[in-house]
């Protein structure tokens, strides 16, 4: 009675699925190259321009530094190769005759138009000599730079500070160098050697260092930033590839999700629904005869709920294999083995005989776990909706480099042709598990032949 009922359901036609086009799929922003690599272009040029900066400023700085040690080495030239040999006694005493040939040779071979000015002092800050002799026995303070001269023993330098009234005529030569170096005389006095030379000349010293490194300087920069336009360019192509790659793996997520509902609701059509209807519609007539007929038969009945019991348990069962499909268990927590053996009563429930073989110890990434289930669980629901077969047996194996899977079961197998007739049917559980393992560069492998059964093999390397 109840399978009389249920044959004259009508099929209620699922509405077929439309494929989301790109412009209504979330998706990730389209990558233009060449606004990418104007983007890039401009964050090179700043980087370029800092680096610039930067090496500017480093430039100055250096060739600032060189003209400065230009001016100690001719003081230091000056001072030791001609000054020093004159530094008599006399000199130290302050006699004409001696004063008269260090000026004499001052004069002739240190003044130029880099040094105006020559003075030697004490370290008690008296002017010994110079070439301007009315300063000759006067004595003014030393500074800071001075006294750290004669300490040391070192040539050092700084700007001249004209408002000091030793250095009252230096006025009219504007902005000045001196330079200090300390002299040993021949009766064992140390005097200070200074000499005060033009800040146009050290600028022109600074400038020819910098003229001489800015060429290079330039070129480098300007080969870094037209350097980075082909990377830029290669970065950006390299950006739309992987923007199109992610709205492609996107679309074929939103696809799949919707194959997988469109599956789940057919199921569900096909299976719990139909049979729910069917012991509703059956259990509906009987209360009816029940209630109105006197003379029914008990034991016909008693049959017909015994029958419309067995298809309500069937429906629940279909209705928990979805629910774990929908919802797979806690790999992790649970265990793999726990899972398939779940899988596998839900077969045995069906009347199939079963077998499992697990390693006893099998370590496993959670990716690895959850894509031995998928498999298992999608080649079980074939077995048990199409393949008609009397055994099925999921094989786990872990080798060095690898772990296989093999769901072997020998039932009406298939042919190519009736692959694609199911997948054109809307079958297409198979399909998406290849795609699936695809992505995840694992290997799957069906091999079936109609009458002979089927095999599909997982393999995973590790």
């Amino acid at each position: 009675m109840l399978g009389a009922v249920a044959a004259r359901l009508p099929h209620v036609s699922l509405p077929a699925r439309r494929r989301r086009t790109a412009a209504a799929s979330p998706r990730p922003d389209a990558v233009s190259v060449p606004r990418e690599v104007l983007k890039f272009s401009a964050a090179g040029l700043l980087a370029a321009l800092l680096v610039a900066g930067g090496s500017f400023w480093a430039v100055s700085r250096a060739a600032t530094a060189e003209a400065i040690n230009t001016a100690q080495l001719v003081t230091q030239l000056d001072g030791t190769s001609v000054v020093q040999p004159l530094l008599s006694a006399g000199v130290v005493a302050g006699e004409p005759l001696a004063l008269g040939a260090l000026d004499r040779v001052v004069r002739t071979r240190v003044l130029s138009s880099r040094v105006v000015r020559v003075k030697l002092w004490t370290s008690g800050g008296r002017i010994v000599y110079s070439d301007l002799t009315g300063l000759i026995g006067q004595t003014y303070p030393l500074g800071d730079d001075e006294l750290g001269a004669f300490t040391s023993g070192n040539v050092a330098s700084d700007d001249s500070d004209l408002s000091k009234p030793e250095n009252r005529f230096e006025r009219s030569y504007g902005s000045l160098l001196e330079v200090y170096l300390p002299l040993r005389a021949a009766d064992g006095t140390t005097l200070l050697f200074e000499t005060y030379q033009r800040d146009a000349v050290i600028q022109a010293d600074r400038n020819r260092v910098w003229n001489g490194l800015l060429p290079a300087l330039i070129a480098g920069i300007s080969v870094f930033f037209v350097l980075q336009i082909p990377l830029s360019w290669r970065l950006a192509r390299r950006l739309e590839r992987s923007g199109r790659d992610r709205a492609a793996l996107l679309q074929r997520a939103i696809d799949s999700s919707e194959r997988e509902r469109h599956r789940v609701a057919a199921d569900l059509h096909d299976g719990p629904v139909q049979n729910l209807t069917g012991v509703s519609l059956s259990l509906g007539m009987m209360a009816a005869k029940l209630e109105h007929d006197e003379t029914i038969d008990r034991a016909a009945v008693a049959a017909g709920i015994s029958a419309a019991s067995t298809e309500a348990r069937n429906a629940i069962r279909e209705l928990r294999s979805l629910m774990i499909e929908i919802a797979p268990p806690d790999l992790e927590r649970g265990g793999l083995g726990a899972a398939l053996e779940r899988l596998l009563a839900g077969a045995r429930e069906s009347g199939v005989r079963t077998a499992l073989h697990l390693p006893e110890r099998l370590e496993l990434s959670p990716e690895a776990t959850s894509l031995l289930y998928r498999v298992a669980q999608e080649s079980v629901r074939n077995v048990l909706k199409h393949a008609g077969a009397q055994t099925l047996a999921l094989t786990v194996t872990r080798a060095a480099d690898a772990v296989t899977l093999d769901v072997v079961d020998d039932g009406c197998g298939f042919d190519a042709e009736q692959l694609r007739r199911r997948r054109n049917e809307g079958h297409v559980g198979l399909a998406l598990l290849e795609e699936r393992v695809a992505e995840t560069g694992a290997q799957l492998l069906v091999d079936s032949r109609p009458g002979a059964g089927t095999t599909v093999h997982l393999r995973i390397d590790v």
